[in-house]
């Protein structure tokens, strides 16, 4: 990190620097932890409200900052709290750990097969030890890169991680800084790349000392979550640095391999150049001095194309973007009578529009989210940079009941739904215990220990997802809710489904080797009428094809006979039929993939 960066920096004669910004401050001074009798030591205030105290310290000490008041506070950019968020910060030596990981050359965009989990939900142990026991299980299943969920201490012993307030210091209930470095170590020597998830719209409502320093929280923004962090009002210029040197800082100091920047279109910001631009510049360069693939990924969860466009053509420079709306098409043929978006998804039309097109919704940064009209002519969409999924943690966790895809179908709906996702050529993304048809619900779970913030939360989940019943639903400050979403044991349809996902993968990962999986190959379509989506990918030397069948439970749309001039590769609820076996009877949510052509007429 530049040596400007705020957080202590250890030096090579046994010193540290501390530097911390409180322009709120006229004083400031460094307390120790474990003397308290020992005096204060007083920093030196210079421009801009900017701290500094080199002094000698070795790794482990705990401190504190003692403002002008006299109250004791964490270091806004402190590198790990061992006792929480309101206890004491801890000095880290960021250059100690033993890296192994040189030969590591990353996974391009075009290769991604994502996995996305919870550290803590994910094993027994909930550590990130306990993660790297795992390893080999993805590796077997085809992915090559996870994504974590946020890992910064928040407040309580369980969250999922989107109420950071120390945004330098990973959960000490996961384990230390190194031996976060240790999982990003192991993932890399495994060949996993690692993505993590970050969240610069608002600040967690327990445990933000901010306030106290100055300047880091918007005096005019609001959200529904915590405080915003100022990027537009006076001393946003260092706040902003502040945000962008944590972006670095986890890729430099960690080696992750990319960000996916939580819910980007509420950081809100009105300046000339949004906080999000110097984000996207700021990675370009240090893509320029990496001899890896990283990655920049935005939550927009609709179509941004600014987003994507280079920096060079006034774009913002990202990689991917979260696009749900695939994944909600997809519910609203499935469950018809589940609304599971404020967005609202016509049954049949959106998805036939998602899978030519590759989105419904659109919006840039400050502008309002709109419809693509069916016939509204748009610039070509870079597919291969779209993330898509049948679910994810806010799909799961955000209903009452925790229900997977399958719990609220049906396995046989499931394995379509999936192939669906793996056959089209956006970047796939699998949530925790999706490959696996996992019986364990995910629930949304917090453990805030102030009592009017914790009516808030029950309150406010109504508030959010009106168009559910939570008459029953699980207490997200209950403990029950965190530990029910563990996911301890196998469910009896684990191996199948876990075979069924192999078999997609595999086929995916061949595909693309043969330069077949891509957007300018593929012909894309869902036909209300047969309940029938068809994706083909064809070139000069040969064509692909897939036909799946999603509908609804209590719908049996009926059969279709289709003949197979070429090969099938991979099929499922659906049989040829026994005088002509290339002839093949698709039926209630079948798969038929293969290499070839196809015809197709009423069974």
């Amino acid at each position: 990190m530049k040596n400007t960066a705020l957080g202590p920096r250890f030096h090579d004669d046994g010193t540290v620097t501390f530097r911390v910004w409180a322009p709120a401050c006229e004083s400031l001074q460094l307390q120790w932890f474990e003397s308290a009798a020992e005096q204060a030591l007083a920093m030196q205030r210079g421009d801009g409200g900017v701290f500094t105290l080199r002094v000698e310290a070795e790794a482990g000490r705990r401190y504190w900052f003692r403002l002008p008041g006299g109250a004791l506070r964490p270091d806004p950019a402190s590198r790990f709290q061992p006792d929480g968020v309101h206890g004491p910060s801890q000095l880290i030596d960021e250059d100690s750990f033993a890296w192994t990981d040189s030969d590591f050359r990353g996974v391009t965009k075009q290769q991604m097969v994502l996995y996305e989990l919870h550290v803590g939900a994910y094993t027994a142990a909930g550590s990130y030890d306990a993660l790297i026991e795992r390893f080999d299980e993805m590796l077997a299943l085809g992915i090559n890169a996870i994504e974590l969920m946020p890992v910064v201490e928040t407040a309580g012993k369980h969250n999922w991680g989107y109420d950071g307030v120390n945004l330098f210091a990973p959960r000490n209930s996961y384990g230390t800084p190194d031996e976060l470095r240790r999982l990003v170590n192991a993932a890399h020597q495994a060949g996993l790349s690692v993505i993590l998830d970050v969240v610069y719209n608002h600040f967690g409502a327990e445990g933000n000392y901010l306030h106290e320093f100055g300047g880091y929280v918007s005096q005019s923004h609001t959200t529904p979550w915590g405080d915003a962090p100022n990027f537009d009002e006076s001393g946003s210029d260092t706040m902003r640095r502040f945000i962008v040197d944590n972006a670095l800082y986890w890729i430099e100091s960690f080696h992750f391999d990319g960000l996916r920047l939580d819910a980007i279109h509420c950081m809100a910001d009105r300046s000339e150049t949004h906080v999000v631009h110097e984000i996207g510049q700021a990675f370009a360069e240090l893509q320029s001095r990496t001899d890896r693939p990283l990655h920049l990924i935005a939550e927009s969860n609709i179509y941004d194309p600014e987003l994507l466009q280079p920096l060079e053509s006034g774009g913002h420079g990202f990689d991917a973007i979260w696009c749900d709306d695939f994944l909600h098409s997809v519910s609203a043929i499935l469950r018809p009578d589940e609304q599971l978006s404020s967005r609202q998804y016509r049954r049949h039309d959106d998805l036939d529009l998602t899978l030519r097109r590759g989105f419904v919704y659109h919006q840039t940064l400050g502008s309002e989210r709109l419809r693509i009209a069916d016939d509204e002519p748009v610039a070509e969409v870079p597919i291969e940079s779209l993330i898509l999924s049948i679910q994810n943690h806010d799909f799961v966790g955000n209903h009452p009941d925790g229900k997977r895809l399958h719990q609220w179908t049906s396995l046989e709906a499931h394995k379509a739904a999936a192939a669906l996702m793996l056959v089209y050529p956006a970047i796939p993304m699998l949530f925790m215990g999706e490959e696996s048809a996992a019986d364990q619900p995910f629930f949304f779970f917090t453990d805030f220990g102030d009592e009017p913030l914790r009516q808030a939360v029950e309150q406010g989940r109504q508030r959010e997802y009106p168009q559910h019943d939570w008459t029953n639903a699980a207490s997200p400050l209950s403990l029950a809710a965190f530990q029910r979403s563990k996911l301890e044991s196998e469910s009896a349809a684990a191996m199948d489904m876990r075979a069924w996902y192999r078999q997609l993968i595999t086929l995916r990962l061949d595909w693309q080797q043969r330069g077949m999986m891509a957007a300018e190959n593929m012909t894309a379509s869902w036909s209300e009428t047969d309940s029938l989506a068809t994706v083909t990918y064809r070139n000069q030397d040969q064509s692909l094809f897939a036909l799946i069948r999603l509908h609804a439970p209590d719908e049996t749309p009926p059969a279709i006979a289709v003949d197979i001039d070429g090969e099938v590769l991979l099929s499922n609820a659906c049989t040829p039929q026994p005088e002509n076996l290339n002839r093949w009877s698709i039926e209630r949510y079948s798969v038929l993939i293969g290499r070839g052509s196809t015809s197709a007429f009423p069974g």
